[in-house]
């Protein structure tokens, strides 16, 4: 599981991994976590495999911004872009304050629509 390295960060500390699976013909999910390459251990994982990375942008050593998905994507926003707080292991949406990374999949859970 998460075997594909997406993006690492400048320093080489942290990297995104994803599990990646086609959900229905040629439509794949990549389901991401983030890494401690130090430490070999993961800082983020979803509970949902449903979760897809579509984008991971470095803005430093220590933060990086997710856009992702839910499949089957039938929700708005169609995207959501998070930044992540490596190093304090932290989370935010836009200007939203921060939480804890153990708390990020309920945050993002809370922004969708479904339809």
């Amino acid at each position: 599981m998460y075997q594909e390295v997406k993006s690492t960060s400048v320093d080489g500390r942290f990297q995104i991994r994803t599990d990646v699976w086609e959900a229905r013909a040629s439509l794949w999910v990549e389901s991401p976590a983030i890494f401690s390459t130090e430490a070999e251990a993961p800082l983020l994982q979803f509970l949902s495999e449903l979760w897809s990375l579509d984008r991971a942008e470095w803005s430093s050593n220590e933060i990086v911004e997710l856009t992702m998905r839910k499949y089957p994507g039938n929700h708005k926003p169609s995207q959501i872009a998070v930044t992540i707080n490596c190093k304090e292991r932290s989370a935010s949406l836009g200007s939203s304050q921060s939480v804890p990374l153990s708390e990020l999949e309920a945050l993002l859970e809370k922004q969708l629509s479904w339809f």
